[in-house]
C-alpha cells in the first residue's frame, strides 16, 4: 500500500523545519524578557492570519476540485443522455450516432486524460465529438416527434461540450503556480518565528512543537497542491465514470429504435 503523498509534504516540511530549527540555535540571540511580551502580540496576529488564509485557501481548493468532479461526471451523464435519447431516431441515424458516444468514451479514457496531464486535449476526442453534432445536425426530422428528439440531442451535446471545455481549462490553469510563492513566504515567516524561543526551555519540547507546526503548514500546503492540479497530481481525478458508461452502452448497443 502506498503512502499518501501528504505524508511526504508534511515530512519534508518537517525536516526543513527541524534543520532550521538546529541552524538558528547557532545564529538567534533574543532578549526575551526584554522583548516576549510584543513577541507574543505578534505571533498571535500573524497566526490567525496564516490561519485564516490557508483556510480559505484549503476551502477554495476543495471547492474546485469538487466542482470539477461534479463537471466529469455530468460529462459522462450528458453522453449516456445522447446514446439513450438516440434510439429516438431512425435505425441508421440511430446507430451511428450510438457508435459515435461508445467511441467518445473511450477516446477519453484513453487519449484525453493521459494528454490533460500536460495541459492539452485529445484531437481524437474533438473529431468525435464534431462526428457527434453533424450527425444530429445533418438529420431530417419526418415528425414533430422525431424534431422533439434532434431538440433534445442537441440541448445535451451543447451541455456535453461545455463539460468538456470546464475540465479542459481546468487542466490548463496556473493558479497554484501563482498562489505557490505567496504559501511559501507565509510558511517561512511562521517557521521563523517559530524560532524565536530557541535556547529558552527545553530544546526537545522545542523541536516537538516546531515539528508539529511544520507537519501542520506542510499537511495544508499539500492539499492545495494537490487539489489546485485535478488532472496531473496523485489526486487526480479519474475517467472512471466514462470507462463505465461504455461498457453499459455496449450492452444496449443493439437494441432497436424506438418509433416515434
Amino acid at each position: 500500500m502506498s503512502l499518501s503523498p501528504l505524508f511526504y509534504w508534511a515530512a519534508g516540511f518537517m525536516a526543513i523545519a527541524l534543520v532550521g530549527l538546529f541552524l538558528s540555535a547557532k545564529t538567534i540571540k533574543i532578549d526575551l524578557a526584554q522583548n516576549g511580551e510584543l513577541i507574543v502580540a505578534l505571533l498571535a496576529i500573524l497566526g490567525t492570519l496564516v490561519s485564516v488564509l490557508l483556510g480559505m485557501l484549503v476551502s477554495s481548493a476543495d471547492e474546485q476540485y469538487r466542482a470539477l468532479e461534479q463537471s466529469v461526471s455530468g460529462e459522462a451523464t450528458s453522453i449516456s443522455e445522447v446514446f439513450r435519447i438516440a434510439r429516438g431516431l431512425p435505425e441508421a441515424q440511430k446507430r451511428a450516432l450510438q457508435e459515435q458516444c461508445i467511441a467518445y468514451c473511450d477516446k477519453v479514457v484513453s487519449e484525453d486524460w493521459p494528454a490533460m496531464r500536460n495541459g492539452e486535449m485529445s484531437p481524437a476526442v474533438t473529431d468525435v465529438f464534431i462526428n457527434i453534432s453533424d450527425t444530429i445536425l445533418q438529420f431530417r426530422p419526418a415528425n414533430d416527434g422525431e424534431a422533439t428528439v434532434q431538440g433534445a440531442l442537441l440541448s445535451t451535446t451543447n451541455e456535453l461540450g461545455q463539460s468538456r471545455g470546464v475540465r479542459i481549462v481546468a487542466s490548463r490553469s496556473t493558479w497554484t503556480w501563482r498562489l505557490l510563492p505567496l504559501i511559501i513566504t507565509c510558511a517561512v515567516v511562521v517557521l521563523i518565528c517559530s524560532y524565536l524561543y530557541v535556547g529558552k526551555g527545553s530544546p526537545l519540547l522545542h523541536s516537538v512543537l516546531v515539528g508539529l507546526v511544520a507537519i501542520t503548514l506542510g499537511t495544508n500546503i499539500g492539499v492545495i497542491f494537490l487539489m489546485t492540479r485535478p488532472f496531473s497530481s496523485e489526486w487526480t481525478i479519474q475517467p472512471d465514470t466514462f470507462a463505465i458508461r461504455a461498457k453499459i452502452m455496449r450492452q444496449y448497443l443493439n437494441r432497436p429504435a424506438v418509433k416515434i
